[in-house]
This record gives structure tokens, sequence and C-alpha cells, in this order.
């Protein structure tokens, strides 16, 4: 708690109480999130920065420290205005607890601030005055007897004795408390340091088209070479047989292609390119020839036919591929004049990507490894939870059998364990004639006040403090001394004393 206070007052780590649904499905409503500063930020992390009089908490789509971090919100359309530099980010997420701001939020109100603060106050203001109650005089040794009575680390060993000497079903059963602890918090980090859910790319690789040509022509200062390839122009003065290829990369699936030939004149048809058939998981490559003066003729005949004159003629190749991932359409379209055939637009369409394809989706977010998934970080918070509470109610479990078994060793502890039974009062003399049974422990003096249906006196001596039973003529007495702790809580042998009452005054208990 020190250093996570320690770390909050330096800046280094914050927290963010979410609102709004711009980061959903990651966040909603309430949820606690812990950031950490840094030097640099990569994109695609969720980070916060200082908005207009609030702390925003989106995801970085872009930029860079220098220059400033573009935000966006998941759920939001539009990019973030302001772009704060890795100095003015706040922090990235690590940590984060559904619904954890409602119960904060309580908390940091300023009820629940005031309430701290009172208790803070009241606790300084509470130690002066129980100091004050002590005589000057006695201050010192009072401190040198608690001390002597027990401290901490007296307690902690008289708690391991005790556990120590458990049963073994409650051995077992503290060992469960400690391993269950353990993982839970194990599980509990394991869950809360990251979103439960994650983004995901689509299954399967993306599907691609590429189209290639080339044409054989003699050699002439319009070309370097005898081949003409895409994506230069092919004169059909040279060249009128064009070798076009299609290669495709992706599931496999059925295949096929069509021509489609048109003009300025609204007129259009069809022609078979390549019949339907199954390509394998590597792909599809293939080639086939197109004649310009044939496909050239065609048009001709058809615009005779119309009774219009042929304009610039339009060849697209149309390809599709038809699989599990459903249709990926791609064409290309070619430009034919009397002069060259070309590419209608740009080298650009020489390359066409399945579009169509699913964009990265939020799954749960598992533990463990990429082929060995061991659960979810949502059932790991669940499971976390239950854990940590079994374990709290079976180490309580525990510390009340320790705490019943643990020796007795200063007045604070007896009070604090049988203040019901408990009557302080001044320190009382011996009656004549009373005999005095000295107890060997607070226990049996318990015991007996139980037996008889009376309550324990008690009073303090200068050296010791003294516990009375007062029963029938007998008074049985319990005392504890301020400089030596008792070591061991077995009763000791009852003894019986008679002396005070040969004395011819009464005196105090000793």
């Amino acid at each position: 708690m020190a250093i996570g206070a320690w770390l909050i007052g330096t800046g280094k780590v914050s927290y963010v109480i979410t609102h709004g649904v711009s980061m959903n499905p990651v966040y909603y409503q309430g949820d606690l999130v812990l950031v950490v500063k840094s030097r640099t930020y990569e994109v695609g992390q969720i980070a916060a920065y200082h908005g207009k009089g609030e702390e925003v908490l989106h995801r970085i789509i872009g930029g860079d420290a220098a220059t400033g971090y573009v935000f966006k919100g998941d759920n939001n359309q539009s990019i973030d205005i302001p772009t704060p530099t890795a100095g003015e980010v706040i922090g990235h997420a690590v940590l984060h607890v559904p619904k954890g701001g409602i119960w904060l939020k309580p908390v940091l109100s300023p009820t629940g601030l005031g309430m701290i603060g009172f208790l803070i106050i009241g606790g300084g203001a509470a130690a002066p005055r129980n100091r004050r109650e002590v005589p000057r005089g006695r201050r010192k040794k009072r401190v040198k007897a608690m001390a002597r009575q027990g401290g901490p680390w007296v307690t902690a060993t008289a708690l391991a004795r005790s556990v120590s000497r458990l049963p073994p079903a409650l051995l077992t059963l503290a060992g469960a408390a400690a391993f269950a602890a353990l993982f839970g918090i194990a599980l509990g980090v394991l869950g809360w340091m990251k979103p439960v859910v994650e983004p995901q790319k689509a299954s399967g690789s993306p599907r691609t088209m590429t189209f290639s040509y080339a044409a054989s022509v003699p050699r002439s200062p319009a070309y370097d070479g005898t081949t003409a390839t895409s994506p230069e122009p092919i004169f059909r003065r040279l060249a009128h047989r064009v070798e076009l290829r299609m290669r495709y990369v992706g599931a496999a699936g059925t295949f096929d292609a069509t021509t489609v030939l048109s003009d300025d004149s609204g007129w259009k048809t069809n022609l078979a390119l390549v019949p339907a058939r199954i390509t394998t998981g590597d792909g599809l490559d293939t080639t086939v020839r197109l004649d310009l003066n044939a496909l050239e003729a065609r048009q001709r005949a058809a615009a005779a036919a119309i009774g219009v004159q042929p304009g610039t003629l339009t060849i697209t190749i149309k390809t599709r591929v038809i699989n599990s991932a459903g249709t990926f359409a791609a064409p290309l379209t070619l430009k034919v004049t009397p002069v060259q055939m070309a590419l209608a637009n740009s080298a650009a369409d020489l390359t066409v990507t399945d579009n169509s394809a699913k964009p990265a989706v939020l799954v749960p977010r598992t533990i463990g490894t990429a082929t060995h998934p061991i659960m979810t970080a949502g059932r790991a918070r669940g499971l976390a939870v239950l854990l940590l509470i079994g374990a709290a109610v079976a180490a309580a479990a525990v510390f009340l059998v320790v705490r019943r078994n643990t020796p007795l060793r200063t007045r604070a502890d007896i009070e604090r364990r049988h203040s019901g039974l408990l009557v302080h009062v001044e320190p009382m003399l011996v009656p004549p004639g009373q005999a005095v049974v000295t107890v060997g422990s607070f226990p049996a003096l318990v015991k007996l006040a139980e037996r008889y249906g009376q309550m324990i006196l008690t009073w303090r001596q200068p050296d010791a403090d003294d516990f009375v039973v007062r029963d029938e003529g007998i008074t049985y007495r319990f005392r504890l001394a301020l400089d030596e702790p008792v070591l061991h809580n077995v009763e000791r042998t009852v003894r019986s004393t008679t002396g005070s009452h040969r004395r011819k005054t009464p005196t105090p208990y000793s």
C-alpha cells in the first residue's frame, strides 16, 4: 500500500474511472483502469491523456512521441482532435477492474474523504490523550513493562507455535488457504493486467489476383527489346496477339474468367475466357491469348449490324473465385484503339486484393500459450475472486482457532478476549481467615468464574496485574507479572496458601 501510494503520488501510476460508450466493448461505464506512465507508447495501446476538464482513455492509432499521438475510441467513428506528446500522456492501461470505479467513487467523494480525515485526526488526537492518562513518573516504567510483556514479534511467535500445534485437519486447511490465496492472486494478476477481450484478425489468408500481359514484338526503336510487358502499351502495328497471365493466391475454390467487350455506343457482349476449374491450396496461375484483331472484328460486325460507327473498344477481364470465404471478383479493364492497347486506368489495377475480408474482431482473451490456452481472462477473474474469498474464510477459521489456543500474555490480550467477565476495582485486602488459591493460567480462572457464576475482579499492582474470583470463603487468584510474560498456557498445579489469615491485620493479596 505504501509503495502504491508513493507511485500514485509521484505520477508514475494513476487511475481512470471510465464513463460513456467510446471504448465499448473493451471498457464500460464505471470501470476502473490503472495506467502507468512510460517514455514512449506504441500504436494499438490504450492510453489516457488530459482532455478538456477530464481524462480521456482511448486507443493510439498513429503518431509518435515527438509529434504527438493520434487517439480514437474503439466505438467512435472519428479520431480525437488533441494529439498529445509522450510527456502529456498520463500512461497506458495495465490493469482493468470491471465496475471498480463504482466502488471507488464513494471513497473519493467529499463525504468519504471527510470520514477518512476524521478517523486520522481522531486517532492522532486519541494518542496524546491516552498518554496523558499515565503519570509521568510511571510512564517509562509502564513502557518498559509493556515491551517485556510482549510485542508483535512475541505475538507472531506465539501464533506460529499455536499453528504448529494444530490438528492435521486444520494444518491442511491452513495450507490449502495459503495455496488458494497465492493461486488466486496469480490468476487475478493475469486476469486484470489486460482487458478481457483482444482484437483478432480474421481467419484465413487474404485473397489476391495479379494480372500481367506480354507480347512479342520485332526489334525496333519503339521498345528496348523484343518483348513488350505490362504496364507498357502494346502498339498494334508491331503486335496484335497478347499473352494475358492471371495469378490467384488464396484459399482453394472454383475459378472462372470471362471477357466483356463494349464500346461507346452501348454495345456489349460476353465471351468465355477460362472455363470453371478447381484451384488448389496454393492458388492458380493460368495464361490465355487475346487476339486484338479478332476482338476488333467482332466489334465492327456488331457496329455494322446496329448501323453505327465503331468507337473505342473496351476489354474487361472478369475473374471470379468462389470458396468458403465467399465470392472474390477481380476485374481488369483494357482500352483498344487502332494505335495501341493500354490499361484503362493505372498500373495499380494489375493487382486486386479481396476487400470483402472480414476485419479484425474482438474475441475473449485467453490465459496460457497460443497452442494450449488454459482459460479465458473473464473466467480467471471470477475464479480469482472465488479463491480469494475461500482463502479468506478458511484463514479466518484457522485464525479463530489459533487465537483461541494462543496464550494470554498481556492484560490487553485478556481484556480483548474476556472483557465481559472483568470488573476493574481498586486493590483489595485479604479478609481475615480467607484462603487464597493461586491458579497457573487465566483460562483456569475463567472456568472457575463460569462454574461459580462470579465476575473476575482485577486491579494493577506496581509489579503485576491481579485477577481474582471469590466464592464461599475461597479466593482464586491469577497473577500476571509485568516484567515476565507468561510463556505457556498449561494449567499448573493448584496451590493453596493460608498464610494471610495468620496476620493480625488485613493485607493486600501477595
